[in-house]
């Protein structure tokens, strides 16, 4: 009998042993090829459904067989498999993955993969737009994404381009599309943002990736990412100057020179009061006169960035000077941005991503078809007619100096100047809370600020003004308060079933103002503003363009051994 029990308990004992030797708890560490550590990151028991995910600090405890292999895997890392060979511990080290960080796809409120992609999304990343030299970020698509028509009623310096996405989708209201930078809606033109200082761009354009969004993504929606800092042993300092010239493209603009417009004009018979030996002496190209064969561009970027494995910085600042093709026309920016994060602690993220930027801006006067509007004039005036003076000043009919006739066009845009000055802040505070495996809270504050003055004049001096002059000032002030917060909880099964739900608030409160105050009767071109007038000749006041709402929303997301996809998402406003 005894024996029979002593028996049994070896059995047990050995029974114990082999289920003890079949699962153990391994502890581990993922880390970079910098040694940092690699927070997130999947850890499966490779052929099965058993998996979690690292702390902040890289490390993990997974249950797994003494002959088990371990795949880690992380976005925009190569995919690692380790055999656990009866070990306890295991020390990972994740290389970078070109090819993986190419699949990596911004969407709303989220990242994910070209692979578990459901909506139409279509990304172009930095380097892709770091080879379009341009100095606005809507013409960086120009050409790079299917189903994105840019339109543009000038191609002045610093001027944006309309987007739409996948055509005109109202015949009365709004047709642009809703801009998200950093996670935050934008508010104002695409010019003020420095285009070397973004990583990538998202176009969303089916109903099923902008939704989530609401009413205001009817257009599309087009998210913008900045740049981050990433491991590296020592601070990334990158410096690019660039320099360039712009001309216009002789095309259509086949004019005549004088001796075929004075052939022409005696064919006719358009001879009456014209001296031919004297005109003949005079040819002038008016293309050369009212656009630049060589505007200067100049590009000077300078940014620092870096990560350690608690900080995560990225520093850039940036001067853009564009003379316009255009006489009159230029585009100057001066920009600063700052990104950083820092893990306040293991659960805890704090960030920043900050912006501003100062732009002054001339317009030249294109749109208006007439005969002192200079790009128009050109197919107007003679060759025959010379704008300077014999010593290259501008011939002005003041002092007869200006035989044409009308106005020299471009007397007339020397006394007729039209400028602004732009001032644009954009910051974002965010909190980002890891409190347990797949959890993510994450509270967002943004401020989007702008300031915008104008200011024109005409001379009194200049003869047709008959010695009083005019001045205009215009000042716009526009601010945008948002607040995003959102919970998203990914888990997954046994099985191959994998889950991902999203429960988010946003809030947003608008107010713009806008002044326009324009005076006649200034009698001094040295004094030449709205005070040294002697009446108001126009004035207008808005105050009251302003707008609130708050909104929730939902979406979640299903996926079955990564081979079929299912997601929804609901939204509902008040305003």
């Amino acid at each position: 009998m005894v024996r029979k029990i002593l028996l049994s308990l070896i059995a047990v004992l050995g029974l114990c042993v082999y289920g003890f030797a079949q699962n153990r708890q391994v502890s581990g560490k993922v880390a970079d090829a910098e040694g940092k550590p690699v927070a997130g990151a999947t850890v499966m028991v490779d052929g099965t459904s058993t998996g979690t995910t690292t702390g902040t600090d890289g490390k993990f405890t997974i249950a797994a067989p003494a002959n088990a292999t371990l795949a880690v895997s992380f976005i925009g890392y190569e995919t690692r498999k380790v055999a656990v060979a009866g070990k306890t511990h295991v020390e990972v080290v994740m290389h970078e993955d070109a090819q993986a960080i190419e699949n990596v796809v911004v969407t709303a409120f989220g990242t994910t993969t070209k692979k578990d992609l459901t909506g139409s999304i279509a990304t172009i990343r930095g380097e892709e737009l770091a080879k379009r030299q341009v100095s606005t970020v809507s013409k960086m698509l120009e050409g790079a994404v299917p189903g994105v028509q840019l339109t543009t009623a000038t191609n002045q310096p610093g001027t944006d381009a309309a987007i739409y996405v996948r055509g005109v989708g109202s015949l009365n209201a709004g047709t642009g599309a809703l801009i998200v930078l950093d996670g935050s809606p934008y508010q104002g033109s695409l010019s003020d943002i420095n285009p070397a200082d973004i990583e990538s761009i998202s176009v969303l354009k089916d109903a099923s990736s902008t939704s989530i969004y609401g009413a205001r993504a009817a257009n599309g929606v087009i998210v913008i990412t900045t740049k981050r800092g990433r491991m590296a042993e020592r601070a990334k300092i990158n410096y690019r100057m660039q320099l360039g010239f712009s001309q216009i493209a002789y095309g259509n603009w086949d004019l005549m020179d004088t001796d075929e417009r004075i052939r022409y004009e005696k064919e006719i018979g358009f001879t009456d009061g014209k001296n031919y030996n004297v005109l003949g002496k005079t040819n002038v190209n008016w293309l050369d006169e009212v656009f630049n064969d060589a505007a200067l561009l100049q590009n000077y970027e300078l940014s620092v960035s870096g990560a350690t494995d608690k900080t995560n910085y990225y520093v850039s600042g940036g001067y853009y000077n564009q003379e316009g093709i255009a006489v009159g026309s230029a585009f100057e920016r001066f920009s600063l941005r700052a990104n950083v994060e820092q893990q306040a602690a293991k659960w805890l993220k704090l960030g920043t991503n900050t912006m501003m930027n100062y732009q002054t801006i001339e317009r030249a006067e294109s749109g208006q078809y007439t005969l002192v509007t200079p790009i128009s004039a050109a197919r107007f005036m003679m060759p025959y007619w010379n704008p300077h003076r014999p010593d290259g000043s501008l011939a002005s009919i003041k002092d007869g100096t200006w035989k044409g006739e009308g106005q020299n066009p471009l007397e007339w845009l020397a006394n007729n100047k039209i400028s602004y000055k732009k001032y644009k802040v954009i910051s974002t505070l965010f909190a980002e809370a890891t409190p347990i495996e797949g959890l993510t809270i994450r509270s967002q504050f943004g401020v989007d600020y702008s300031h915008t003055t104008g200011f024109g004049a005409s001379y009194p001096n200049y003869p047709p003004n008959l010695g009083s002059g005019t001045a205009q000032r215009y000042s716009t002030d526009g601010m945008s308060l948002s607040v995003t917060n959102t919970i998203n909880y990914r888990f997954s099964l046994d099985g191959g079933h994998s889950f991902n739900f999203l429960l988010g608030q946003e809030g947003v409160d608008y107010s713009y103002e806008e002044f326009t105050l324009a005076t006649r009767g200034q009698n001094n071109d040295k004094l030449v503003n709205i005070s040294s007038g002697t009446r108001a000749t126009s004035w207008s006041d808005v105050t009251d363009d302003n707008y609130a709402f708050l909104s929730f929303f939902a979406r979640g997301e299903y996926n079955y051994a990564d081979r079929y996809y299912v997601d929804f998402s609901v939204r509902t406003d008040g305003s």
